[in-house]
Order: C-alpha cells, then sequence, then structure tokens
C-alpha cells in the first residue's frame, strides 16, 4: 500500500498499544476505490479474557463508515475498502477518525488527514 503512515513518535508502549492507527494514501482520486487500515502502533494489544479491544470504529468526518465489534478471540485490525467522493470534489480534504476501544482502558482515538487529487 502507498501512502503515509502517520505513527505515535513519542507515545509509550501503554499508549502505542491503544491508540488506532490509520494506514491509507494521502492523496485519491474522484471515484478511486481505496484501501484504509486501522491497527495499532506496533505495540500488540492484549487479547484476552478480560482484556480486550471490544471494537473498532472508522468514520469520515462524522459519518460512520464502519463499526465492527470484536472479542478476545481476534486481532483488533481492520481493512476497508472505501469509494472517494465524485466529481465536483477535487481539492477536497477529508478527515478519516478512528475509534478503538478498550474494555479496560476507554475509548483511544487518532485521526488522518486524506485529499482528493485535483
Amino acid at each position: 500500500m502507498s501512502g503515509h503512515v502517520q505513527t505515535l513518535k513519542e507515545g509509550t508502549d501503554f499508549e502505542k498499544k491503544h491508540v488506532p492507527i490509520i494506514e491509507c494514501k494521502d492523496e485519491i482520486a474522484v471515484n478511486e476505490l481505496y484501501e484504509v487500515k486501522v491497527h495499532t502502533d506496533g505495540v500488540p494489544h492484549p487479547m484476552e479474557d478480560g482484556h480486550f479491544i471490544q471494537y473498532i470504529e472508522l468514520r469520515i468526518g462524522e459519518l460512520t463508515v464502519y463499526r465492527g465489534s470484536m472479542t478476545q478471540y481476534v486481532k483488533p485490525e481492520i481493512s476497508v475498502v472505501l469509494k472517494a467522493p465524485s466529481e465536483g470534489h477535487e481539492g477536497l480534504k477529508m478527515t478519516l477518525k478512528a475509534f478503538m476501544f478498550c474494555n479496560l482502558h476507554g475509548l483511544w482515538t487518532y485521526e488522518k488527514e486524506i485529499t482528493i487529487k485535483k
């Protein structure tokens, strides 16, 4: 996958296993199908009885485009293929927002801005 992966440069291991990182292209074309991955930042989160990621949610702005529930038997990462807006939206910047909920440590979020090519 081409594109920039944003990471937590100064994050602790505790933060890196809770904050959802968004991996996708920085620029997309009108009507393009593009892949978005959401995962932790290189430090695996425990997925065991009593401590696990319960869900991952992905939004474009305030519009929820994906939400998936998890159990302790699932690796906490997702891959979703989205479609870029139609003609007339060239130059538009969109904010992708990822949310990851740990049953012990609450809700964590991360954002990435992408641009529709002119």
